[in-house]
């Protein structure tokens, strides 16, 4: 089949364009500027054409596959329909292939990336030749997003995004917890609730958190297996001290992938025992609370680390584990609000995550599937009028100003998921 894929570089779609190279598939593929994953499709000998227009789309084309960044003007979009070919979004997609596999869906409002991570570390160790889709590159898959496996389980995220989970067909759920995002689409937390219930219920088995107070609402007349673990289970005693991640987060996350393993290895001791030895050197995942170098200025080397977190306890979940790790340090955080809509909704709670740190910055608010006015509601002077103690920072002038605040080793984190990463790499470099 000859597929063509727009938005090809990104996290998710990336990954599906290698599964279907591996399949052996044609495959093409379109961006609007170079992302992350370029080098590895390119590295498979797929070509990445910029900027996206009509004459992309191949000749011979059997189906078009797009994100949902995607708009319905895109130029390759209105192409496709023109030429009447078949066309997915990815996620339609990937739910037709999880059809072939036994599924073992991660999901969750936060630790799906961790905990996919986590499982996938613990697999490779274990010689459970799974395929793997992962919202991450993974030092464990080569610094990659995808595994083509041999065995017939897939193992891969489930995005409540827009209830897009809703496409796949999952054997096993690993629900990591349960809080109100994304309200640029859902109503309320009784709507965001219900669309996890409808997803959770195609299951035979769900694994969860038995004191998650969300997740018992959502399972409450789950009919299938239901796994509650309890964090407090000797089993999971000697893994949780070994585990090379920190922060308490990261303990959960990895209760949830042996249970999983548990599952999975229940006659298998050996096998378990492997899959434990890979969870705990799992090293964690590309842009997760993930170091990126040292940097020294005024003659002071300070830490940089770098993280996609953007809902507010996701901040206060990493500032925890980041000073876990180094507990006489101070922290600068350089934070980007991701979506006007998002942080109109939790900017309490901004505020209040945000102070987890010992200094603070405010990065440009990264615009995504906003509406005008969203983006009239609120802004990054907001932020600094209600705490005159954050600073705002949009050039690498203000950050390199912004470091002043530091002492010698101490941490700069750059946190958020729109543009930050490139900002902060760009920081790095600079003499």
């Amino acid at each position: 089949m000859d597929i063509h894929f727009i938005g090809i570089g990104g996290i998710g779609i990336s990954a599906l364009a290698q599964f279907c190279k591996n399949r052996g598939d044609t495959i093409s593929g379109s961006e609007s500027q170079q992302t992350g994953t370029f080098e590895l499709l390119q590295n498979q000998g797929i070509e990445i054409k910029i900027p996206q227009q009509a004459k992309n789309i191949p000749l011979n084309c059997d189906l078009v596959i797009y994100t949902e960044a995607i708009g319905e003007d895109n130029p390759e979009r209105v192409e496709a329909l023109k030429r009447n070919l078949p066309i997915k979004t990815y996620f339609e997609f990937l739910g037709e292939i999880s059809k072939d596999f036994h599924t073992i869906a991660v999901t969750g409002t936060h630790g799906k990336t961790t905990t996919t991570g986590l499982i996938a570390a613990g697999f490779k160790t274990a010689h459970f030749d799974a395929t793997i889709f992962v919202g991450s590159k993974l030092q464990e898959l080569g610094n990659a997003n995808f595994h083509a496996g041999s065995n017939d389980f897939l193992l891969l995220e489930a995005c409540e995004y827009r209830a897009n989970f809703r496409f796949l067909y999952p054997e096993i759920v690993i629900l990591t917890n349960a809080e109100l995002d994304h309200v640029d689409f859902y109503k309320n937390e009784e709507h965001y609730i219900e669309t996890f219930t409808e997803f959770c219920a195609k299951a035979k088995t769900v694994i969860y958190h038995k004191d998650d107070k969300n997740a018992q609402i959502i399972l409450k007349n789950f009919t299938g297996q239901k796994i509650a673990v309890d964090s407090n289970d000797p089993s999971f005693k000697t893994s949780k001290k070994k585990l090379h991640l920190s922060g308490e987060h990261n303990r959960e996350n990895a209760i949830l992938a042996l249970s999983c393993a548990q599952l999975l290895f229940e006659k298998e001791d050996a096998q378990m025992n492997q899959f434990k030895k890979g969870l705990e050197k799992f090293s964690g995942a590309w842009r997760r609370q993930e170091f990126l170098g040292e940097k020294e200025i005024n003659n002071k080397k300070i830490q940089v680390f770098d993280d996609y977190g953007h809902h507010p306890t996701e901040i206060i979940a990493t500032l925890q584990g980041l000073r876990e790790k180094f507990p006489n340090k101070k922290i600068g955080l350089i934070f980007e609000p991701h979506q006007y809509s998002r942080t109109r909704k939790f900017f309490d709670e901004f505020l209040t995550a945000l102070a987890h740190a010992d200094f603070i910055g405010i990065f440009p608010i990264y615009a995504a599937r906003d509406t005008q006015a969203d983006k009239q509601s609120v802004c990054i002077d907001n932020f600094c009028e209600k705490n005159p103690a954050i600073q705002k920072i949009e050039t690498q002038k203000d950050a390199q100003l912004f470091t002043q605040k530091l002492n010698e080793n101490d941490i700069l984190l750059f946190m958020g998921a729109g543009v930050i990463d490139v900002f902060a790499h760009e920081f790095l470099r600079k003499s």
